[in-house]
């Protein structure tokens, strides 16, 4: 984060009559816009409760502040929470159970994929705000309306977040796939690309993989499902460069340790189980890895607001980026 942003938000934490503050920023971000404020906490003896969706071994958090030096931490508990550590590291259920009096207070909504819906932040951070001194939501929307908002753009992996394609079809999705999709499956087959095919459930995923096999053999050997695979093979899987794979799932998942970028394909993206949280993610899912980012089509029977607002959000990051360049 440039020094002027880093000065901001240190004299918002010592001086700012304002108790919380907006830290805006696009999906896996990563911990650099607040690294140093959690390690000018902690510098100072202070203590932090760090709330976040990370698996345990993968908390960047961790990582960061333990090659810092720093080894009073306490992760994920999962009976009680050892709040006596200068650095609690929290899931959301974790936090409502919190007891202790910290000095900052930070919900990272940026590093794991959204499984609670913004109204659930607020909630949680409406319980702890009593507990703080200061707190900071790090999330790609903002969260404390009438606080301070400070835009960070994304980091320097990609040129742009992929703006969501929309085909809208007619057909009865739960028994066929448009041939516009089927188009660009065929594409990605040919390139060698990984595609991430999501649908509503397993006997919607059943079907479509069926369909998918019978209009075209080419397709049959490049077809896999998750959950017959499994994650482990999946992985191995996504490592071959001479051969393109479709991962078919009904998981709500980014499956981030996969480590590739994937062309994105959301069957029924209109459908309920989907917010503008989840489909934004995926956008940026799709650039993760490297600086070619995968497509993002989100298949649907009619465009819902959430599409809409997810397209929304995605040109407003590529339009940051345009204006302030990568941080």
């Amino acid at each position: 984060m440039k020094l002027e942003k880093k000065e901001q938000l240190f004299h918002w934490y010592k001086q700012g009559e304002q108790k919380a503050i907006n830290i805006k920023t696009v999906p896996y971000m990563g911990i650099s816009p607040i690294e140093d404020l959690v390690k000018k906490v902690l510098y100072e003896g202070g203590r932090v409760l760090y709330i976040t969706g990370e698996v345990k071994e993968d908390v960047l958090m961790v990582r960061a502040m333990a090659e810092a030096g720093f080894s009073s931490i306490s992760i994920h508990q999962e009976l009680e929470i050892k709040e006596q550590a200068h650095l609690v590291i929290v899931d959301y259920f974790q936090a409502l159970r919190i007891k202790s009096r910290y000095d900052l207070v930070v919900y990272d909504d940026v590093n794991s994929f959204p499984i609670h819906r913004k109204p659930e932040m607020q909630q949680l951070i409406g319980l702890v705000y009593p507990k703080c001194s200061k707190v900071l939501a790090y999330s790609f929307e903002v969260v404390f309306m009438g606080m301070d908002v400070m835009e960070v753009p994304m980091a320097g992996r990609s040129g742009f977040v992929s703006e969501p394609r929309f085909i809208e079809t007619r057909l009865n999705l739960d028994e066929f796939v448009p041939t516009s999709v089927y188009e660009y499956l065929l594409w990605f087959v040919f390139e060698k690309k990984k595609v991430l095919f999501i649908t509503g459930d397993k006997k919607v995923k059943r079907k479509v993989a069926r369909f998918l096999r019978k209009i075209d053999e080419s397709l049959e050997g490049a077809i896999f499902d998750v959950d017959e695979i499994g994650t482990k093979t999946m992985k191995e899987l996504c490592k071959d460069q001479e051969k393109a794979y479709i991962f078919i799932t009904d998981d709500l998942e980014d499956y981030i340790d996969m480590e590739t970028n994937f062309e994105i394909i959301i069957h029924g993206a209109d459908a309920a189980r989907y917010s503008y949280r989840e489909l934004l993610f995926f956008c940026l899912r799709s650039g993760l890895y490297d600086d070619l980012n995968g497509e993002v089509i989100m298949l649907c029977q009619h465009i819902s607001r959430d599409m809409e607002k997810t397209k929304e959000l995605t040109r407003y990051f590529n339009k940051v980026l345009w204006e302030e360049g990568f941080e």
